[in-house]
């Protein structure tokens, strides 16, 4: 135990919020990624959302797409599209 009668074990990191804004990263880490699409779907012009938090790529995604309504993109995890907008 550490002072204060606090065990050294009850700190915990916190893995599950990582995030990052390098799109090679975040394949090699898994990560769930948010992408902005040109206008004919053939590129991802902007990185909006990478990390670990299936969660908080929703909310980011729900959110863009609320706002920006003629937006395209999607949810990936690596080549996996788990979500795309518009809806096709």
């Amino acid at each position: 135990m550490k002072k204060g009668g606090r065990s050294r074990h009850s700190k915990m990191s916190n893995w599950s919020d990582e995030e990052t804004d390098e799109p090679l990263i975040a394949d090699h880490r898994n990560f769930y990624k948010v992408e902005k699409w040109s206008r004919d779907g053939q590129r991802v012009t902007e990185l909006l959302f990478a990390g670990s938090s299936l969660d908080k790529a929703k909310r980011v995604f729900d959110r863009w797409a609320k706002h920006r309504p003629r937006i395209r993109m999607t949810i990936r995890q690596r080549t996996r599209v788990l979500e795309e907008w518009p809806p096709q």
